[in-house]
């Protein structure tokens, strides 16, 4: 992709981009797997919960985002990324104009 649009851009080495590329894949497909179940009958929150706990959701997003983080700071700068991850709404916020536009 050609970043010919006058933004800057930011860098992530290869490794870590495939690393935060293969970690979304593996959410993106276990969630959906576990929704259809849910959806069959086949799964509960249990089976949510179990995958989160025991596949280290949570540290593996934390590393994720850390990448992505480090590699906008070097463009837009610390103090800018804190801010932006400050305005972050979280749970258990109301759910945010894009997810409700997603419904």
């Amino acid at each position: 992709m050609k970043a010919d649009s006058g933004e800057p851009t930011v860098m992530v080495p290869l490794a870590q981009a495939i690393e935060v590329a293969r970690l979304l894949e593996c959410l993106t497909v276990s969630l959906d797997r576990i929704g259809s179940r849910m959806a069959g009958g086949d799964a509960d929150a249990d089976t949510l919960d179990r995958f989160i706990t025991e596949w280290l959701i949570g540290p593996q997003v934390s590393r994720a985002r850390t990448v992505l983080w480090d590699a906008v700071s070097q463009v837009i700068g610390e103090k800018r990324v804190e801010e932006i991850a400050e305005a972050v709404p979280r749970f258990p916020d109301a759910p945010p104009d894009e997810v409700r536009r997603l419904r």
